[in-house]
């Protein structure tokens, strides 16, 4: 349907929100690739990232339950309380990042960072991977617990090293943790808002929108109902075609 306003009259247009999407709308196609680019990125520093610090926190650290807090510690925060927070490390003239360089005799590296059409979409990157690699890290911390202690043992006796216990069993045995990590945080990616939003409102310019600011660019700025709906549709197939190769595999492990 093409709805322009709130109501029930409309016009029907079949697939033509679709057509219009993938042949006419180049803005739509700039924030897919801003999506999946994002994605890419996102889920593939916080599995690695979260792996590694679950790894750190199983050995016997001074002050382990200290870094546990420090690690976890990102996730309680609100995504306001984020959003600001890394606005003013990000900030080109008083934010942290830029002064840190200054400090130390690197001005000619500091950045425009969220204000650059080159740097936003990175910098949005970042502050997701800060905020769930706590989330990573505790799934994978709780799959390391949780492999037996005889293996371990067994292995040590046969004379294998740290890197070979690590590598050989207690990272090959994480593929269930691996699987719920990369599900979870491949839904939500394909679907951020709140920090894209927050943090540039999808600019400079359009290179850090994505599917879902736009979704409600169109939805409620330009009162195209019918484009919006189509958005999310696709935003959906999308997510079905990335996740369900994953849940039928598990299903058939399942059963073999």
């Amino acid at each position: 349907m093409d709805w322009k306003d709130v109501g029930f009259s409309g016009n029907y247009i079949g697939l033509g929100n679709y057509i219009t999407l993938f042949t006419k709308d180049v803005t739509f196609k700039t924030t897919l690739l801003n999506t999946l680019k994002l994605s890419a990125i996102f889920v593939g520093v916080t599995i690695p990232l979260g792996l590694m610090l679950a790894i750190l926190l199983d050995f016997k650290i001074v002050a382990k339950k200290f870094f546990r807090l420090i690690f976890l510690l990102p996730l309680s925060f609100s995504f306001v309380a984020s959003a600001s927070m890394w606005v003013w490390m990000f900030s080109p003239q008083v934010g942290v990042i830029n002064s840190l360089l200054k400090l130390v005799g690197l001005q000619s590296y500091t950045q425009p960072w969220i204000t650059s059409s080159m740097q936003s979409l990175f910098c949005i990157a970042i502050v997701y991977i800060w905020q769930f690699s706590g989330f990573s890290t505790l799934v994978y911390y709780a799959g390391i617990s949780g492999v037996p202690d005889d293996i371990r043992e067994a292995a040590r006796i046969d004379g294998a090293n740290k890197f070979q216990e690590y590598s050989k069993i207690v990272i090959p045995m994480q593929k269930p943790a691996t699987l719920t990590v990369l599900v979870i945080l491949l839904m939500y990616s394909l679907k951020v808002f709140d920090l894209v939003y927050l943090l540039t409102g999808g600019g400079p310019g359009r290179s850090s929108e994505v599917l879902s600011t736009l979704m409600y660019e169109v939805t409620f700025n330009r009162n195209l109902f019918g484009q919006g709906a189509a958005i999310g549709i696709v935003m959906f197939v999308i997510s079905m075609i990335i996740i369900l190769p994953f849940f039928i595999r598990k299903r058939a492990s399942y059963y073999e």
